[in-house]
């Protein structure tokens, strides 16, 4: 093992994936004895030392590795694979740009950037990605780099702690639940029509969507649909919540609801299959990985209507999903566990040749 490892991001914040990410993978590692650092060019929290970027450059980094964690263009990237010592890049996966671009037009003309950026992290000496998706894909910028998927979570993240299950009254109605940022590659527009078709056949449904909501354009975006639709005692956007309150949203509710166009991994699929919640997601990103065969994946908002329709009419379905739901999930933290990031750190260590 190295004697130290630093941890790099553009952006550590508690409650956003990527600083979750990075704050628990560093207190996995210390309790192993590992000294990490952290460090980033915007920080937040305040109960957990994260060092300002700059001062990475002024240490002596004989002894250590780096880990960048790559999410959306950096431009710090070229003076830290510049860095004496050897590197590993933690990609996330980057969103495609034309998901953004009507809404949210300054994150697309970032994540352009970034795309531009893709081919030097073949400078890496190993690549970590979040999914065998994002695996596949960066092959075309980095081929030949040795790399390994390692899920972007940690087991002591609080949504996999121990806790009390707060069943609720299933016969009240199918209650959604909706995780994550209010961004417009997450098609939550998607979400609140499959409300409106689940209502239109006689199921009493309702939609709490929890996340932060930065983008004001968007949100009076979907405010307009909910009340076209006449949706606005069935819609309820939540906000950000903190752990306690997200384990209730998590218990109160009959299904996980994921609409989103683009995922790296899918950090809301892991969880609600941890706490036996099902989950019916649209097809074709990376958290339909993360679901594998206990998931309902969807292409269409009445193909997703349709499944929601018979989760709430067949309890046997439920119950299925459930139990292969938390099987899939203890699998996935397993492979994110301290010991799998051990292992990893000695095999890039000892091509260092330090001690």
């Amino acid at each position: 093992m190295p004697q130290k490892l630093h941890i790099v991001a553009p952006d550590i914040h508690r409650f956003d994936a990527v600083g979750n990410h990075c704050l628990y993978l560093a207190e996995d590692l210390r309790n192993t004895g590992l000294d990490v650092q952290l460090y980033a060019q915007r920080f937040s929290p305040p109960d957990v030392p994260v060092h300002a970027l700059e001062t990475l450059f002024t240490q002596d980094l004989s002894d250590s590795l780096l880990l960048v964690s790559y999410s959306i263009f950096d431009p710090y990237l070229e003076r830290l694979l510049a860095l004496p010592c050897r590197k590993l890049c933690y990609f996330h996966g980057v969103t495609p740009p034309e998901l953004l671009r009507e809404h949210e037009p300054v994150t697309a003309d970032l994540c352009q950037r970034s795309i531009e950026q893709f081919p030097l992290l073949a400078g890496f000496d190993r690549l970590v990605l979040s999914s065998q998706l994002n695996q596949r894909f960066l092959e075309r910028y980095a081929p030949g780099r040795p790399s390994v998927v390692i899920p972007p979570v940690s087991p002591n993240f609080p949504q996999f702690q121990p806790g009390p299950v707060l069943e609720h009254d299933r016969n009240e109605g199918l209650n959604l639940l909706v995780l994550g940022r209010v961004v417009p590659h997450k098609r939550l527009e998607d979400a609140i029509q499959v409300l409106a078709l689940l209502r239109q056949h006689g199921v009493a449904a309702t939609l709490n969507i929890v996340g932060s909501s930065g983008n004001r354009v968007y949100q009076d975006h979907l405010d307009q649909l909910v009340l076209s639709l006449r949706l606005g005692t069935s819609v309820h956007f939540k906000g950000l919540v903190d752990a306690p309150a997200l384990l209730r949203a998590y218990s109160e509710s009959d299904a996980l609801l994921l609409t989103s166009e683009h995922e790296g991994f899918g950090v809301p699929v892991l969880e609600a299959m941890h706490r036996g919640l099902p989950v019916v997601m649209r097809e074709g990103t990376a958290a339909s990985e993360v679901g594998a065969d206990a998931v309902q994946n969807f292409v269409s908002i009445e193909q997703a209507a349709d499944q929601l329709q018979r989760l709430a009419q067949e309890p046997w379905l439920r119950e299925t999903m459930v139990k292969t739901g938390r099987r899939r999930a203890a699998e996935l933290l397993a492979q994110a566990s301290a010991g799998a990031w051990q292992k990893l750190l000695q095999e890039v260590d000892a091509k260092s040749g330090f001690s």
